[in-house]
């Protein structure tokens, strides 16, 4: 059996993993912070342990960007912090690592598609933490890695760009 850990599982993309995991013949483990607390690194290994993880997506992250500027502290708690403990963990017991992250790495000059090899440029605490926690997940641990870098979630759940727009 491969036992999956879903970090996150209760924001848009965590949401929507959780609606089509059934169709998959894994086992996945769905938290939220209320469940598994990513800042403490032993409760999350005791979790590893108990249920026998293979892999781990994480969809966790402090999205609120403009919020970001003023609660800098929290924004790299979450979109750093927790990514290095969460790439010592997934080292340490050989997992795969799937993280999420943003196009606002870069600095949205660029008048095409970005790149995995373009020279980041974050403009934001957002963006700037968002790529420490890469930065620290591709250092401790690059062989079980997989970032993927996104710009827009719109998911049927939660609030997003898309459902703003059909409801003006």
């Amino acid at each position: 059996m491969f036992n999956i850990l879903v970090i996150g599982s209760n924001g848009q993309l965590g949401s929507e993993i959780q609606e089509l995991s059934s169709a998959y013949p894994y086992t996945f483990f769905f938290t939220c912070k209320d469940d598994l607390d990513i800042f403490h690194a032993q409760d999350v290994e005791a979790f590893i342990q108990k249920n026998i993880i293979n892999a781990i997506i994480n969809c966790a992250a402090y999205t609120a960007v403009d919020k970001a500027e003023s609660d800098a502290d929290n924004a790299d708690k979450i979109n750093h912090i927790a990514i290095k403990t969460l790439a010592e963990l997934s080292k340490r017991y050989a997992l795969k690592l799937i993280h999420i992250s943003t196009d606002y790495v870069f600095d949205g000059t660029h008048h095409k598609p970005y790149r995995e090899s373009d020279i980041t440029n974050p403009q934001s605490v957002y963006g700037k933490t968002k790529l420490l926690g890469e930065q620290a997940l591709l250092h401790v641990n690059p062989k079980n890695s997989l970032i993927i870098r996104t710009s827009w979630v719109y998911s049927s759940y939660g609030a997003n760009f898309v459902k703003t727009m059909l409801r003006s």
